[in-house]
């Protein structure tokens, strides 16, 4: 597995606030049809932190999440983000050979 992982902060502003809170919507169901995608999920800082909104798009084999990342659809999509004040910041993440499955506490 592989993951497209955005970290920004919304926008504070009431022009760009509105305008991104208008679109987000839109923006997560083109993420989830971006090619190879199977899963979209978004986070939101409960403490304040900064980025204040992680979003990761979860993909099968890396390669896929590589052509993503590359992908005009993607890019579409940041440019629009970019447009209302943020400024995503884009990872690339793999599973570490370490853990390719969560490790949980034994009961």
């Amino acid at each position: 597995m592989a993951n497209i992982m955005l970290q920004y902060d919304r926008p504070t502003d009431t022009r760009n606030w509105t305008e991104y809170n208008g679109r987000v919507r839109d923006w997560i169901a083109r993420l989830v049809q971006t090619p190879g995608a199977v899963s979209f999920i978004a986070y939101r800082a409960a403490d304040g932190a900064s980025p204040n909104t992680i979003a990761v798009l979860e993909f099968r084999p890396l390669d896929d999440a590589k052509k993503a990342v590359a992908s005009d659809h993607l890019q579409a999509v940041l440019q629009e983000l970019r447009a209302t004040g943020t400024d995503p910041k884009v990872l690339l993440l793999e599973h570490s050979p370490f853990t390719p499955e969560p490790i949980r506490p034994s009961t």
